[in-house]
């Protein structure tokens, strides 16, 4: 499994129950397709850095929006369940942008075996070869 974080910036006038469920239908995507979501983490209203199109006018006509609602959510699953959280995403009309990023921690130098990649064995082979050459 790889470690996602989906950045996602929705519409400042989204009602937080749409959002929850959206949130809720993309967790359930995830975990039934043996994934984890480790996180979800509310960035708050904030001024966009230009303006961004909606794909359809709300009620009141606009389309345009100068700010919006940031959202991480941080999920490890296979890259097939994040295409499928994609496909979610863009069909949610309340959704302005999303990005997908590989994220990476702490435990994935531990996990790598290549030696020439992993400062862990890097250290304990160096460390192996000086007690040898005493």
């Amino acid at each position: 499994m790889v470690f996602y974080e989906c950045m996602m910036t929705a519409k400042n006038t989204a009602h937080y129950n749409t959002l929850t469920a959206l949130m809720k239908e993309m967790s359930l995507k995830i975990v039934n397709n043996g994934g984890i979501v480790r996180s979800i983490q509310n960035h708050g209203i904030r001024q966009l850095p230009h303006r961004f199109k909606s794909k359809y006018a709300d009620r009141e006509g606009n389309r345009w929006y100068e700010k919006g609602r940031f959202i991480s959510v941080f999920y490890d699953a296979n890259p097939n369940v994040m295409r499928q959280v994609e496909g979610v995403l863009n069909m949610d009309d309340q959704i302005l942008r999303t990005t997908h990023l590989r994220a990476t921690n702490k435990f994935m130098d531990v996990n790598n075996m290549k030696e020439n990649k992993n400062p862990y064995i890097e250290e304990i082979v160096r460390e192996m070869e000086e007690a040898s050459q005493k």
